[in-house]
């Protein structure tokens, strides 16, 4: 059986694999879900991308930050939020210039659950 092509979302980060529906713009989606698509407006307006990398780049090479070292103290309970951080440490890991980890192992961006640190990679 021939495997399906796959790609990044744009959004969340997850990877997502092509769909029938998707034959003819398969080259144009960036989204894997509609929650997606209609979040995207949002997520471009906050850049927590920049804000995990600018963070990472202060400590030491071998250090790990937690994603809530990220937000402000008033935003540290808000769930939404940690999911944006979360997401956007999606995409960087998926891009290659961090690795998630949890207990000290690097995981699967696209499955992890519970509460997980970020580290920057060696190369950056």
């Amino acid at each position: 059986m021939k495997s399906l092509p796959s790609k990044i979302c744009t959004v969340c980060g997850r990877s997502f694999s092509y769909r029938k529906k998707w034959e003819k713009v398969w080259d144009e989606v960036l989204y894997c879900s509609d929650a997606c698509r209609r979040s995207k407006s949002v997520e471009a307006k906050l850049n927590y991308e920049e804000a995990i990398l600018s963070l990472l780049r202060t400590r030491s090479t071998m250090a790990s930050i937690c994603p809530s070292e990220v937000l402000s103290s008033e935003e540290k309970t808000d769930k939404e939020k940690m999911e944006l951080v979360r997401r956007a440490a999606r995409r960087l890991a998926n891009k290659g210039q961090i690795t998630i980890t949890q207990k000290g192992k690097a995981i699967d961006p696209d499955s992890f659950k519970g509460p997980i640190r970020l580290k920057l990679n060696s190369l950056q």
